[in-house]
């Protein structure tokens, strides 16, 4: 027994060390990319640069315009996730805490979204944001986001909300709160580890997206950072140096925000899950 636990615990951890370098050499490439000429990125791809070319930063801001797809970014996932967490809080508690004729029913047609992929809905989805006169805006790339989103956000917060003992409801309901008073006072504050975790997830999937910002945004000064980064390889094909600037530049955001969260982050995945 022993020896085929130390078998499998050494398999595991082969496993483990496999996954670590599929996940960690794609970015020590870009990270020492960003900082090497041309030639150096291919002759010695691993290699530390000597010397190290910060310049290929400021470079890469300027003559990419890296600044306004970062500000557009911005503006696009800092609403969008705001939307997202209001939303899928305040269906997740009803869904989970009141009694209503179909609930069961919602909730599964909710789940169904979460089978349907975002491709096999471009072209009505295109043409619903055209009718409503939403391209090349923020709002219809933001709105997209937001629906497209709802199907995850909602069973995460249900599971939550159902992990919830029954009597801080009971006890709210007995002080004289309302539905809204429960999930505002009492509800909304014990979920700061789910809504974290959320927040982590909703901003990743905004802010790497590019299909929905690609099909809605047509104006170049509208470009978010994945749409820069593709027309920015089409401008400077030959400068791989500025490229991979802009790809270290672009995953920044994400790291820093989950070094910020990671502990609420793991606290809110992890919640729930003995009660479904």
């Amino acid at each position: 027994m022993s020896a085929r636990r130390a078998l499998t615990g050494l398999l595991l951890h082969g496993l483990i060390l496999v996954a670590l370098l599929f996940a960690v050499v794609p970015f020590l490439w870009a990270i020492l990319g960003s900082l090497k000429n041309n030639d150096a990125i291919f002759l010695e791809p691993f290699s530390l640069p000597n010397p190290p070319l910060w310049g290929n930063y400021a470079e890469a801001w300027t003559r990419g315009h890296f600044g306004t797809y970062l500000w557009n970014s911005v503006a696009i996932a800092g609403p969008a996730v705001l939307l997202k967490l209001a939303c899928a809080s305040l269906a997740g508690f009803a869904l989970a805490r009141l009694r209503f004729a179909g609930n069961q029913l919602l909730f599964y047609g909710f789940l169904i979204g979460l089978a349907i992929p975002t491709n096999a809905i471009l072209i009505p989805l295109y043409y619903t944001v055209k009718d409503l006169r939403l391209l090349d805006t923020l709002p219809g790339v933001i709105l997209p986001q937001v629906a497209g989103s709802m199907p995850f956000g909602i069973f995460m917060m249900r599971a939550f909300f159902r992990s919830l003992p029954g009597e801080l409801e009971d006890a709210a309901r007995i002080d004289g709160c309302s539905d809204f008073g429960v999930y505002r006072h009492v509800m909304l504050p014990l979920s700061t580890g789910a809504l974290t975790a959320l927040l982590v997830f909703t901003f990743m999937a905004s802010w790497n997206d590019f299909l929905i910002p690609y099909l809605f945004i047509h104006e170049q000064s509208m470009r978010t950072i994945p749409l820069g980064l593709l027309f920015f390889q089409g401008s400077y094909v030959s400068e791989y140096r500025l490229i991979f600037a802009g790809i270290v530049m672009s995953f920044v955001p994400t790291l820093v925000l989950y070094a910020i969260f990671q502990r609420q982050f793991v606290s809110g995945i992890t919640v729930g899950s003995l009660k479904g």
